[in-house]
């Protein structure tokens, strides 16, 4: 019975494999058969309803493998090892013939083709060897994408399976805590290694991990462990031992060497895939440009910036179909840079429109001299409404030198508008400055301060004395601009308490007053400081064309600004001590105005400044630069010599050096009632008559034709190349001579004195010492 069934089974299994459709490749096949065959089917068909399940059809290389094994190794020869061991997993006719033995040279010769990379293991096959080398998956998971290899455990592990499969230890640690988490502990391995962790780390494979600890793979222990125990010869451990000994060394040479491979790899790899993305970038600029948009890819660093978007910075080849894809963004890309060059073109356009703007204002300014008002500088010249609307028309507006001659009927108007902006600002430093010194409570403010003449009247007086914050104590932080403020760093060992200004330190104020003080060089510059600054010294010159010509000055700590006057105050003691002047000069302080006082033209003469005699034959300095003692110095037998001061220059005088700054026994008193300590007795009006007079009168002259920094050269005005502050004059016929090639300029066309001459001229080097 049961013959017969299984006959039936076998016969029945070879009819089902027959049913199976048969493809034949070979095309000396007969066309009656397939012919035949399509009508036999095509009669099975029409016999049922219609079927939507059509026949499997077969790849186009499923004979492939029915080729000479001569000709498929000589083809695989040529294949990446990693391309074979993906052959190895697409069917089981390709793993059948790359993974048997007669394979081994295929293997061998694709390895080959990979440059530098160390021989295959003598206990690994090529296979396991490709498969460690160059497919990134998880050795104990199905994690793809592992970079990392360990080379010294010859596997690739995923930051998940890390922690079950690697063990730490110190370098400290018995065996028993590097066993204490396998299962089956230590066993006798502590009877067959001595030294414990030290030795047993060069007959375990291991590597150093983090904080100096060692790490080890846990199925390489148990292996090492399970070997070990499984040999009773104390001669067979012994042996085993020593061979261990040699292949940890070998072992360790050769991760070595895979390591060197793996960066030199990553890195050749990093080259290709930057490779690939400037050539994307290169065919997307080149696709751009034969869009029209040539002038925008080289715009600034539009090429390289390109590189950054999403659709460019890709490792991959741009083709027409990828081209097509990303178009839509690479053209709202350009669109955006368009706008910005042709914003650009307009800024720079606009620069060179206010350069032209800055010419006519020379021009202008220079028909009107000499100097007997103030004018704009550029920044607030270029503000003005009418200027902008020239300058800002659009590009295609051609805008010349003689577009600005709209002006010449409005210019008067303009700058009388300006001058009552400058005088508002002026009027609210003194407003401020005197309603702060009334008695605390009373905000009721004297009548006058409502009527604009009283107002101008009282700035006019020569008792009206205001100072510059910037020019008139240390810079920024109290005095001429030094190395601290050129980088807006505070003088730690110069600055003064305002709660202690009594002591007897000279000062160096420069008194000043209206309306010269309008025109005061500071009001109009800043300095620059911090990161300006630095941004001025390293920038390339090919970026200083750009630059705003009505701001820029070259070679300059100094910049333009618009007419600022938050560094201008009023100086109390100062004005206590113009009020004695004008007293002492014979008017009265109420009514006395800087016109009165220049118009007097009183002199005076301070007793206890006196001049040092000189020494005749001065010894010749020593080695080390410093003077030394002579007890046959021969002095000079000159006569003390005696500072003749005008009236501005005495002012400043006795603020330098014989004020004191606050009483300190009213230092707890209200602001207005603080007095400071002023002592009159060193100084004396001089009667004309007197011979010091006259003297220190013509001398004054001469020195401030040589020393006053108060002259300006007409040729350079308002443009960058124009000084920061007024010079001397002859550094300014030198500048004219060098520059301008003029060896005789003219007073008033080459050259000019600044309308605050008379506040810049009071200095020190300017004073003079009659005998």
């Amino acid at each position: 019975m049961d013959e017969p069934n299984s006959i039936s089974t076998t016969d029945t299994r070879q009819l089902r494999e027959r049913k199976k459709p048969r493809y034949d490749f070979d095309d000396s096949s007969s066309e009656d058969d397939s012919s035949g065959h399509l009508r036999r089917a095509s009669r099975r068909k029409s016999s049922g309803p219609p079927s939507v399940r059509r026949n499997k059809r077969s790849g186009k290389l499923a004979s492939f493998v029915s080729m000479p094994l001569d000709v498929l190794h000589e083809i695989f020869g040529h294949l990446h090892p990693y391309d074979l061991l993906r052959l190895t997993r697409t069917t089981k006719e390709f793993r059948r013939i790359l993974l048997h033995k007669s394979s081994i040279s295929t293997w061998k010769t694709s390895f080959e083709h990979v440059s530098n990379l160390p021989p295959c293991p003598p206990e690994m096959c090529e296979p396991a060897w490709a498969n460690l080398a160059f497919s990134p998956h998880c050795h104990y998971c199905p994690a793809n994408g592992i970079r990392h290899v360990e080379w010294k455990f010859r596997v690739r592990i995923c930051s998940k399976c890390c922690s079950p499969q690697l063990i730490e230890a110190e370098y400290n640690d018995t065996l028993a805590n590097v066993y204490y988490a396998i299962p089956g502990g230590l066993g006798t391995l502590g009877n067959d290694i001595d030294g414990g962790l030290a030795t047993f780390c060069k007959l375990v494979p291991n590597r150093e991990g983090k904080r100096y600890k060692r790490v080890f793979l846990r199925d390489q222990l148990v292996e090492f462990r399970d070997k070990l125990q499984s040999l009773n010869d104390p001669e067979d451990k012994a042996a085993y031992l020593e061979s261990r000994l040699e292949w940890i060394q070998e072992l360790n040479m050769h991760a070595a060497n895979c390591e060197a491979w793996a960066h030199n790899q990553a890195d050749d790899r990093v080259g290709e895939l930057n490779k690939l993305r400037k050539d994307r970038r290169d065919a997307i600029v080149k696709k751009l440009e034969e869009l029209g948009y040539k002038k925008d890819v080289q715009f600034r660093h539009t090429t390289q910036d390109i590189g950054r978007e999403a659709f460019a910075n890709k490792p991959q080849r741009l083709t027409e179909r990828i081209w097509k894809n990303v178009k839509p963004m690479a053209i709202e890309y350009i669109e955006n840079v368009r706008k910005l060059r042709l914003q650009a073109e307009h800024n720079d356009l606009v620069l060179a429109r206010k350069r032209l703007a800055c010419e006519y204002l020379k021009n202008y300014k220079n028909s009107r001299l000499p100097c007997t008002d103030i004018f704009p500088e550029p920044p607030d010249f270029c503000d003005f409404d009418p200027v902008r609307r020239i300058y800002n028309q659009p590009s295609e507006v051609v805008v010349d030198l003689s577009s600005f001659n709209v002006l010449n009927d409005t210019m008067p108007d303009l700058i009388k508008k300006w001058r009552k902006d400058v005088h508002s600002g002026i009027r609210n430093v003194f407003l401020k400055n005197m309603t702060a010194s009334f008695a605390p409570g009373n905000f009721d403010l004297p009548e006058w301060t409502n009527d604009e003449v009283e107002v101008r009247r009282r700035m006019s007086l020569a008792t009206t004395v205001f100072t510059c914050e910037q020019c008139s104590t240390r810079g920024l932080n109290g005095g001429p601009l030094d190395e601290w403020d050129m980088f807006g760093l505070p003088n730690l060992y110069d600055s003064e308490d305002e709660y202690f200004e009594f002591d007897d330190k000279p000062r160096s104020v420069m008194p000043m007053f209206y309306p010269q003080i309008m025109a005061h060089p500071c009001l109009t510059r800043f300095v620059l400081v911090n990161s300006y600054f630095l941004q001025e010294l390293y920038e390339s010159t090919a970026s200083k064309p750009k630059r705003d010509p009505s701001i820029y000055l070259d070679n300059c700590l100094k910049q333009r600004r618009k007419w600022n006057g938050n560094h201008i105050t009023l100086d109390k003691h100062a004005s206590k001590v113009a009020e004695k002047i004008v007293t002492m000069a014979g008017l009265d302080p109420v009514l006395a105005t800087t016109e009165d006082m220049d118009t007097l033209d009183a002199r005076f003469k301070c007793h206890e400044c006196t001049g040092l005699v000189t020494a005749v034959n001065p010894p010749p300095p020593s080695e080390d630069g410093m003077e030394e003692d002579n007890p046959d110095i021969v002095l000079a037998d000159n006569p003390e010599r005696y500072a003749v001061l005008s009236w501005r220059a005495a002012v400043k005088h006795q603020v330098d050096r014989h004020v004191q700054g606050i009483n300190p026994g009213s230092m707890l008193l209200p602001a207005a009632e603080r007095q400071p300590v002023i002592s009159m007795d060193n100084l004396h009006l001089l009667d004309r008559n007197d011979p010091c007079w006259a003297a220190g009168k013509e001398k004054e002259a001469l020195m401030q034709e040589e020393a006053a920094t108060v002259w300006c050269c007409a040729l350079c005005r308002d443009t960058p190349q124009e000084h920061e502050a007024p010079i001397e004059l002859g550094r300014m016929k030198h500048h004219l001579k060098l520059k301008h090639k003029l060896d005789n300029p003219v007073l008033d066309r080459d050259y000019y004195k600044h309308f605050a001459a008379k506040d810049l001229m009071n200095v020190n080097e300017c004073v003079p010492w009659v005998a």
